[in-house]
């Protein structure tokens, strides 16, 4: 049967989250660095004619920010964009009444609550924590019941303010595995995590994981905690969304576009990456094409560019096939 329309960027992207498959898998990323390369906007330049803190500049900045969300929504086809800017001097509680008010007809508005449960320590850290992990077990557990706490709270903010959708942004993975033993993930990260997906369900919106590394180990206690979809699917951590894909086929993902290749302008090989994405995560399965991580800073606009136009391609193909 063809398909008798063809979907908005938005309405893929809310087909994508009620689990099910458009005629497309829609596009955006957590973070866009490029702004001034890409769209010659200059937050500095901005800024400069303001009194620093006057309402006038804090007006200057939510303009601003505006502006590139709008441009990523019009040039590139973003199908959501994040409350939590570039910029920690602005809110993202009072970003998203914002965005949705200015931009919610064209893109759902997500925001990041990464703090709910332990992940990755920094270097200074990991030490004092493995030691408490197995000297003082009790203590892990409080912190972790403190995090939760937190984070539903910020959770109940972020939809009373009109989130569509959050992202937990907790990095679970180093390149050769997750941060923790899977028995030790068990018992201090995923009891809690699940309690935080279903505080989320319940005030009625989907949450996606973002977690760089390789998370083989673990994934299946991810999966578990009924979160909405990964985001990331790494390759430098020898994340195969293939075989993601086989493992959990309801189950939403985003990413897996190697950034690697991104860094340095590789055509041939950005474009086989975006064609393995695309067939494997993919075209008719609830997917998210992004990069494996964000549009980061040094990125070449090309490497983007050539990402798009081979994601546009290949959906413009998909989509032909299903109308015959």
């Amino acid at each position: 049967m063809g398909i008798s329309q063809t979907l908005t960027n938005k309405a893929r992207l809310e087909t994508v989250l009620a689990g099910e498959a458009p005629d497309q898998p829609p596009h955006f990323e957590l973070v866009f660095y490029l702004a001034r390369e890409m769209f010659g906007l200059d937050q500095q330049a901005v800024e400069s004619k303001y009194t620093p803190n006057s309402k006038a500049w804090h007006d200057a900045l939510v303009g601003y920010h505006t502006e590139v969300s709008a441009r990523l929504i019009d040039e590139l086809g973003w199908a959501a964009i994040p409350a939590d800017v570039l910029d920690t001097r602005l809110d993202p509680l009072e970003m998203i009444p914002h965005f949705k008010a200015e931009l919610g007809d064209r893109a759902l508005v997500f925001a990041f609550n990464g703090q709910g449960v332990y992940w990755m320590p920094s270097g200074s850290d990991i030490m004092d924590f493995v030691v408490t992990m197995f000297e003082k077990p009790e203590e892990l557990h409080a912190g972790a019941r403190a995090k939760l706490a937190a984070a539903q709270e910020l959770a109940r903010r972020q939809v009373d303010a009109g989130v569509d959708f959050i992202i937990q942004n907790s990095d679970f993975g180093f390149n050769q595995g997750p941060f923790i033993s899977p028995a030790h993930f068990r018992e201090f990260v995923t009891p809690y995590m699940t309690e935080f997906v279903q505080t989320v369900h319940d005030l009625g919106v989907p949450v996606i994981l973002h977690s760089d590394g390789n998370l083989n180990e673990i994934l299946d206690q991810l999966y578990e905690t009924g979160i909405d979809g990964y985001q990331s699917v790494d390759p430098q951590g020898d994340m195969d969304i293939r075989a993601v894909r086989e493992q959990y086929p309801e189950w939403i993902l985003m990413g897996n576009v190697n950034c690697s290749m991104l860094q340095d302008t590789r055509e041939q090989e950005i474009r086989e990456s975006v064609q393995y994405c695309m067939t494997y995560g993919g075209m008719g399965k609830p997917y998210i094409l992004s990069t494996s991580n964000c549009i980061f800073p040094g990125m070449p606009p090309e490497s983007y560019w050539i990402m798009l136009d081979e994601y546009r391609r290949m959906a413009d193909l998909h989509r032909r096939g299903l109308a015959e």
